[in-house]
Formats: C-alpha cells, sequence, structure tokens
C-alpha cells in the first residue's frame, strides 16, 4: 500500500498571547495605536510641508488593524518601519517618553518577521526590544518587567529556546504572588508554551506536565471569568490530545479531544463569528483520530460536518478560510476515496498558490500524491505515475531550501512511485527509487528513531521482496 506524510505540517503564524494580552489588559495597546496613528501623522506632515503630498494624514488607517484584515502584511510591515524610524528620531530626543515606542514597535516588526519566516530580522528586532525593555525596567520595573518577560516569550517561540521559556515561566511565577489576578493567565500561557518546547525535542512526559498545569490554572480562572478562560481550557485540551495521540495514547487523546470540541460547540453556540473555525478545526482533529482507530463512520461525520463549516465560512471570508476547505476536502476525500473531493481540493490550492506559493505549493504536492494514491488503488497507472512524478518533483524542489521539513516528504513520494512500479514490473526503477527513499529515512532515524525506524524496517523489507516480483 502507498503511505501518507507522517503528519500535517501546518506552517501556522504563531499568536503571540503573552503579548496581546499584556497590552489589552494594560490599556498600551490602544496607546499604542494612537500613538502609532499620530507618527504616522508627523510624518505625513513633514512630507506634506515639503510639497510632496496633499493626501491629508487622518486617511492612514492603522496598520495594526487594516493592513493584517486585508493580509497586507508587506505593507503592513513599511508602516510599522515607517513608525519606527519616528520614534527613533523622537527618542534621541526624548529618551524617556519615545524609547518604550521604539521597543513595542521593534516587538511588533518582529511578530510580522517571525510569521514570515524572516527569522533572522525578527531575532535582531526582539533582541533590541529586550535590551529596552530591560534598561527600563531597572528604573520601573512595575512597569516594564512584564514587558520583559512578553519579549523574551516571543524569542523563545522563535527559536524553541527551552532555556528561555523557563525564564519567562519564572518570570510570571514572580509576578503572580505579587499579583495572581494579573499575571497568573501568563503563567498558564508560559507552561503551554514550554509544554510545546518539550514536545517539538520528543520530551513528552515534561510536555505532559507543563500542559496538565497550564489546564489546571485555566480552569481555576474560568471558575471566576469563564467567558474569557473557557476557550483556553479547550485549547490546553487539544494540546494534551495532541501530545497524547503523538505517544499513542489513542483513547486518552480522543477524550481531551471529545472535551475540547463540547467546548468549542458551546462557544460557537454564542458567538459564531469568532468560534465556528475553531469548532471545524477541533471536528477535523478528531476526524483523523478517528481514522486512525478505524472509527470510520464518526470520522467521516466529523470530517463532513468540518467541511460544511468551512465552507459556509468561505463563502464570506474566501481568503481566509479557502485553504481550510481544501484541507478539508483532501481528508474527506481520502477517507472517502473521493477522486472528485481531490481534484477540487487540487484546484483550489493551485489557485491559492498563485499568490502565495510558499504556503501552498507544498499542499499541492500533498494533494497529487493523496490524487496518485487514489488512481494507483484504481489501476490507472500513467495519471499516478504523473500525479507522483509532480508531488516529486515539488518536494525535492522545496527540500533544497529546507531538507529538514521536505526530505522525509521527498522519501515518502519515492517510496509510492517504487510501489506503483514494482506492481508494472519495472523492478530497476522500483529498487532505484526504494534505495533512496531508504537512504534519506534511514539518515533520520539516527537522529529522530522513535519517528522514522517503521519506514526503515518498512523500506527494508520492501528491497528485499524486490525478486519476487521479477
Amino acid at each position: 500500500m502507498a503511505f501518507l506524510p507522517h503528519a500535517p505540517r501546518w506552517r501556522a503564524l504563531a499568536v503571540l498571547v503573552a503579548w496581546l494580552l499584556l497590552l489589552a489588559r494594560s490599556g498600551a495597546f490602544q496607546t499604542a495605536s494612537d500613538h502609532a496613528e499620530l507618527g504616522l501623522q508627523i510624518f505625513l506632515g513633514w512630507i506634506r510641508e515639503d510639497g510632496k503630498n496633499d493626501k491629508p494624514a487622518n486617511t492612514r488607517r492603522n496598520p495594526e488593524v487594516a493592513d493584517r484584515a486585508q493580509n497586507q502584511t508587506e505593507k503592513a510591515r513599511r508602516e510599522y518601519q515607517q513608525s519606527l524610524n519616528i520614534y527613533r528620531s523622537l527618542a534621541q530626543k526624548d529618551p524617556e517618553t519615545f524609547l518604550p515606542y521604539v521597543a513595542a514597535t521593534l516587538n511588533d516588526l518582529g511578530i510580522i518577521d517571525s510569521g514570515q519566516n524572516r527569522v533572522e530580522e525578527a531575532r535582531k528586532e526582539y533582541e533590541e526590544s529586550l535590551n529596552i525593555y530591560r534598561s527600563l525596567a531597572q528604573k520601573d520595573p512595575k512597569a516594564y518587567l512584564p514587558k520583559v518577560a512578553a519579549t523574551l516569550n516571543n524569542l523563545g517561540i522563535l527559536d524553541r529556546d527551552k532555556s528561555r521559556m523557563e525564564q519567562v515561566l519564572r518570570m510570571y511565577r514572580e509576578l503572580a504572588q505579587k499579583n495572581p489576578a494579573t499575571y497568573l493567565p501568563y503563567v498558564a500561557l508560559a507552561h503551554n508554551n514550554l509544554g510545546n518546547v518539550h514536545a517539538a525535542q520528543n520530551q513528552m512526559e515534561k510536555a505532559g506536565k507543563d500542559y496538565q498545569e497550564a489546564l489546571k490554572i485555566y480552569r481555576e480562572l474560568t471558575q471566576k471569568d469563564p467567558e474569557t478562560y473557557l476557550p483556553y481550557v479547550a485549547l490546553a485540551r487539544n494540546n494534551l490530545g495532541n501530545l497524547h495521540a503523538a505517544q499513542n495514547q489513542m483513547e486518552r487523546a480522543r477524550r481531551e479531544y471529545l472535551e475540547a470540541l463540547k467546548i468549542y460547540r458551546e462557544l460557537a453556540q454564542k458567538n459564531p463569528e469568532t468560534y465556528l473555525p475553531d469548532l471545524a478545526t477541533m471536528l477535523n482533529n478528531l476526524g483523523v483520530l478517528d481514522s486512525a482507530r478505524n472509527r470510520m463512520t464518526e470520522a467521516g461525520k466529523e470530517h463532513e460536518e468540518a467541511l460544511k463549516i468551512f465552507r459556509d465560512l468561505a463563502q464570506k471570508d474566501p481568503d481566509v478560510y479557502l485553504p481550510y476547505v481544501a484541507a478539508t476536502l483532501n481528508q474527506v476525500g481520502m477517507l472517502n476515496r473521493d477522486q472528485n473531493q481531490i481534484e477540487e481540493a487540487l484546484k483550489t490550492y493551485r489557485e491559492l498558490e498563485r499568490t502565495d506559493s510558499q504556503t501552498f505549493r507544498p499542499e499541492v504536492a500533498l494533494t497529487l500524491n493523496n490524487l496518485g494514491i487514489l488512481d494507483s488503488a484504481q489501476h490507472r497507472v500513467e495519471k499516478a505515475r504523473n500525479e507522483y512524478e509532480q508531488a516529486l518533483t515539488i518536494y525535492r524542489e522545496l527540500a533544497q531550501k529546507d531538507p529538514e521539513d521536505y526530505l522525509p516528504d521527498v522519501a515518502m513520494t519515492l517510496n509510492n512511485l517504487g510501489i506503483l512500479d514494482r506492481d508494472e514490473n519495472r523492478i530497476a526503477e522500483a529498487r532505484k527509487e526504494y534505495e533512496e527513499a531508504l537512504e534519506i529515512y534511514d539518515a533520520f532515524a539516527k537522529r529522530d528513531p522513535e519517528q522514522f525506524t517503521i519506514d526503515v524496517e518498512r523500506l527494508k523489507k520492501l528491497l528485499k521482496e524486490l525478486p519476487k516480483y521479477r
């Protein structure tokens, strides 16, 4: 049989909740926005005085709200850079007033750049912001230590830096001892982020403890403020479910997913605009799990409900939700062996690829691989070969830039192509494809035996059996 990839590689922008919560709770978010607008007005005022622009300054829109809403990231980045230049100039004359805005704008730029995979730029911006906040915290620790912690949190997320995340946790615990009402949420968030780092480093027991601690705190907070913290309980449940699934503890994972699903249904009834996307995503997670446990009826219902929600959302906001429609079509199509649904997914991904190749080219390759699996099963050999070869070309191209992420996909596609060639008695081609796939998997298994040893053993077995097909 052909094999699907190990796990979907969702390249989602990490929402840096600590920073946004901190600004929202302190009132600084509106202040920062107001000053960003003021800075742009000053800048445009200078231009008007030079006779270079007669457009009124107050027609400029807030980049945080308008540009992100329109997904115009590059434009937003330019406007933040404009603001930063203005604040730097103002800070030279009045550092006490404007250095905090330099730091805040650097942090905002870091968030944008990390989301665009500009890792080096984001790191420099975060580090400069951190240095400023540390300097300010020496004079006013009450005001600026929380921002030191938030910026460290962003750096820790960027680099998956365990030591930084542990430092963040210690800082928030100290702050929570003095002011638990304000800072306990950040303690929970720090546990959650540290759990993500531990999970990424395959330290599952430590990750589980962090997720459990986050869940415990969020439950306590929900007793007093369910409207704010119930969504975080659901998120913590989902994280625990993901962790249990990664450890092949499927029943425990399913219990956590069902608890999260129950919460998201409740939230979506009260606020569908905000929580229907979370409900659909949770349904898809549960569907993947049920499919892996051979609960095909339940999985089909879960994916179909998710697909309906995402289709409805895409009617109103196609830019945001069409990718989710395509991903769910992929899942439902493979579950139902429905060629039409997979082809619709491919058509959608190809359209999305035209505007964002970096994000959606991998999904085109994945969908081509899925079509190859279906066509191979239906003995449409040449069509399957063409789809596998297209997928392989894309994955090779991606692996040149990012071998860690995409070489396993190269190996997976070679595996599938080798099976097709073996069944067509093209033994020399099959052997070559198996051997290249084995070489890739063997290198990865040395670093991560738990994930890749099974692939190594499968390829060795396939190679050993090849003479039987002569």
